[in-house]
């Protein structure tokens, strides 16, 4: 797994949520839910906007990890 698909993994069981629960929340299919925690697919700008939103973190802080 990347760093990316590693933190928001471990963003989303801090917040106790199922990956169907979140993957609703982002408006995207939990499959690419799934997929993005495991570093298959790589998020679009949009779905790390709202990754950001969800899991309350600052703008760019999960975009930086996709840079490294």
């Amino acid at each position: 797994m990347d760093r990316f698909g590693v933190k928001i993994e471990e963003l989303r069981s801090k917040k106790s949520v199922t990956s169907a629960e979140a993957a609703r929340a982002l408006g995207i299919p939990q499959s690419r839910l799934r997929e993005l925690e495991k570093g298959i697919r790589v998020p679009t700008d949009g779905q790390v906007h709202r990754m950001e939103a969800y899991y309350s973190m600052g703008d760019g802080e999960l975009a930086s990890l996709l840079k490294n």
